[in-house]
């Protein structure tokens, strides 16, 4: 009889299976960072997870993978959701806004002229020549055609009842002068 009693105790704890260890992700840290701006066309911006940091974190931006680098770079202005994880596989979650840097002087009075003058047919869902007047990438990609029609006339004069004044006319040859950038 103790000899059943003794194999069945050693049966017994060999069919014992080592419980999961339950972790608690209820505490979660909150995620710190550092934003940088963006220009509204290209990927300057830049987001850095400040706390937590260190070997025991990984990190994410929207849904990619998870990196060792706390940093996110070549951001264009949008949200972006960062997701930390623990070594044991806890997340924590929040949503950080990249930002379009300000506009130079120069590009905010260009940006007002064709506003005020070119909006009425450059503009909405559906605009003429698929141009976006109120864009600000639309007006940094195609500063050459504004020059020519809305300066110079070329090859027919925009707006189409006639040139926009020369003192506006002028602040579109400062801003193409300096560079016709959106930081000019």
């Amino acid at each position: 009889m103790k000899k059943i009693i003794f194999y069945t105790l050693i049966l017994f704890l060999l069919s014992c299976k080592k419980q999961d260890i339950l972790i608690d992700c209820s505490i979660v840290p909150i995620i710190t960072t550092n934003v940088n701006a963006s220009l509204p066309c290209e990927g300057t911006g830049k987001i850095t997870i400040t706390a937590p940091i260190g070997i025991d974190f990984s990190y994410k931006i929207d849904n990619f993978s998870f990196q060792t680098s706390n940093e996110f770079t070549l951001l264009k202005p949008a949200s972006y959701n960062i997701t930390i994880k623990d070594k044991n596989g806890c997340t924590s979650t929040t949503t950080k806004i990249v930002d379009t840097i300000s506009g130079g002087t120069k590009f905010k009075n260009v940006a007002a002229t064709l506003a005020t003058y070119c909006t009425p047919c450059h503009t909405g869902n559906n605009p003429q020549a698929g141009l976006n007047w109120l864009n600000p990438c639309d007006i940094l990609q195609y500063w050459d055609r504004i020059k020519a029609r809305a300066v110079d006339g070329n090859p027919l004069p925009m707006p189409p009842t006639g040139l926009i004044p020369l003192a506006e006319r002028n602040k579109i040859m400062d801003w193409i002068n300096a560079g016709h950038k959106f930081q000019d």
